[in-house]
């Protein structure tokens, strides 16, 4: 890591460091297979997958965003995730906020 070009990567160990084998619970991120620039960022649990080419976000076939860095680009991805994906997904049986 110290003699990574990333001056910020440090940051990036909130998402998961561990890859597409940590955690499941966990944001994770990895390098596609055989893509230039393009990593796949995953939410915790399966409810999202992400894929980012250089600064520009997709969630499936549809581009979500371009940002002004590679950097910005994946917590903007993050951020849409809870902003705009979370409120759509149906509670959890049992959910402690049912019925309050």
């Amino acid at each position: 890591m110290s003699r990574d070009a990333d001056s910020q990567q440090r940051l990036w160990l909130s998402l998961g460091y561990g890859g597409k084998s940590g955690p499941a619970a966990s944001w994770r991120y990895w390098k596609a297979t055989g893509e230039e620039r393009t990593w796949i960022i995953a939410a915790p649990n399966g409810l999202a997958e992400f894929r980012q080419v250089d600064r520009t976000v997709y969630l499936g076939d549809r581009e979500l965003l371009t940002a002004m860095t590679q950097w910005e680009a994946t917590w903007r991805a993050v951020a849409y995730f809870y902003s705009d994906l979370v409120p759509t997904l149906i509670a959890p049986r049992g959910a402690a906020c049912q019925g309050a």
